[in-house]
């Protein structure tokens, strides 16, 4: 068996497409996403993100179901007051768009918990413009209230984009999800939510 490129010592038994050439488990674990730029493809990282999402999410959930709850809704109307400006800004928008924008999202997002390490959306376009949106609505609440956290944000993302692709599929034009989004959130509602949510725990 071949040895790993990396350390040079134990036996590679992953391929590694960033080096294009086999790695040992260990080496894979400790420079993934650090001092390799695993592509979202890779089956290793996508497990490991699996698990380590898994176990976040179990510990904040542990926290209480309706406090979850509630900074799970939160977080969810962050995201899609995102959207919603963004769409009435380009009404010309697609669901396709706003997938790849969630998508990005939470791919950065996870990347960033198990590193350590911010990183860009991965993608292109209107769509990584919006997911820049999403990302500044999020630390905007963040600063103002203290969540989401990243757990949380990851969480939601993935969410939403079940929601979203199933609402697309029951339309033609393309913006089934979209115009949900419309009807339930009008856009730049923000600030008047943190302005009555902080209000609220001045109150408190």
């Amino acid at each position: 068996m071949a040895i790993c490129v990396l350390c040079r010592q134990r036996k590679g038994k992953r391929f590694c497409p960033v080096v294009y050439n086999v790695i040992c488990p260990i080496c894979c674990g400790s420079h993934r996403l650090k001092k390799l730029n695993c592509p979202s493809s890779c089956p290793y990282l996508r497990q490991a993100k699996a698990l380590e999402m898994a176990q976040k999410e179990a510990e904040w959930a542990q926290r209480g179901a309706e406090r979850a709850e509630i900074e799970q809704r939160l977080t969810a109307f962050a995201i899609e007051e995102a959207i919603s400006t963004f769409a009435s800004e380009h009404p010309d928008l697609t669901d396709i768009e706003a997938i790849s924008a969630l998508q990005a999202v939470q791919d950065a997002v996870e990347r960033e918990v198990m590193s350590g390490i911010s990183h860009e959306p991965n993608v292109e376009g209107r769509a990584k413009d919006l997911a820049l949106r999403i990302l500044k609505n999020a630390q905007t609440m963040r600063q103002r209230i203290g969540i989401p956290h990243n757990v949380l944000l990851a969480r939601v993302a993935r969410l939403l984009t079940q929601r979203a692709m199933l609402l697309s599929q029951r339309t033609r034009d393309g913006q089934g999800y979209l115009r949900a989004v419309r009807v339930d959130i009008q856009p730049n509602s923000l600030e008047q939510l943190l302005e009555r949510l902080t209000a609220s725990q001045t109150r408190g």
